[in-house]
């Protein structure tokens, strides 16, 4: 009877050390090359099986766990990083159980500076009436900062849509860069913003240019 008493003891106070918990923690990237930028992840977080005490269970909050993975012998293209309990910040008293994934593949890229020529992006219609004549843009080309995988085969960048409708017989507008993607950035030194000057006419003439300055012929 002593035996199974003790044991019975043992077995409730062990059961109380063995209460799970699953939290969710995103992942930070330490010492990153600052000329290379992280192009892609196969996650943002991780899930991390956890168990201590029943009281420590339920008093931890996701604030006080840390996924960290150093970046300093990372290389340009895809990287491959397995995440130990090396990597991961717990309180005290509180164990490591599983993690999931367990591998996160980052993808980065090195930063260049490239010079490229900006174009008007024009939306919609003139009224029937009108056509543009004159278009002119300040400046005509700035330089932007982005992985090179990316920039190389950016030829031209545009600006956020410019609808025709809402144009005069001629004036002065200014529209932000379009970057796409996201992670391009304006070097220092150009401009985020175009000036764009305009003249439309009635159409009456035999030729007009349009908004790339290509002369057409009105029919």
């Amino acid at each position: 009877l002593s035996i199974v008493f003790i044991t019975g003891v043992w077995y409730n106070f062990t059961k109380g050390r063995d209460t799970l918990a699953t939290l969710e923690i995103p992942i930070e990237y330490m010492n990153r090359d600052p000329d290379m930028e992280i192009l892609d992840a196969s996650v943002n977080a991780v899930s991390l099986d956890l168990s201590g005490s029943g009281a420590l269970i339920k008093s931890i909050r996701s604030d006080q766990v840390q996924v960290r993975l150093d970046l300093s012998k990372a290389v340009a293209g895809n990287n491959s990083f397995t995440i130990t309990r090396e990597n991961i910040s717990l309180p005290p008293g509180i164990v490591l159980k599983n993690v999931y994934p367990s591998v996160v593949n980052v993808d980065l890229d090195v930063i260049i500076k490239k010079k490229v020529p900006v174009q008007v992006d024009w939306v919609g219609k003139l009224p029937e009436h009108l056509i543009l004549v004159e278009s002119n843009i300040d400046p005509k080309y700035v330089e932007i900062l982005g992985g090179e995988r990316i920039l190389i085969n950016i030829v031209t960048i545009y600006t956020e849509k410019v609808p025709l409708d809402k144009l005069g017989a001629e004036g002065n507008i200014t529209a932000k860069l379009a970057l796409q993607p996201a992670s391009l950035k304006i070097a220092t030194g150009s401009k985020d913003k175009i000036a764009i000057k305009y003249k439309t006419e009635q159409r009456n003439s035999a030729y007009w240019k349009d908004a790339q300055g290509k002369e057409n012929t009105f029919k």
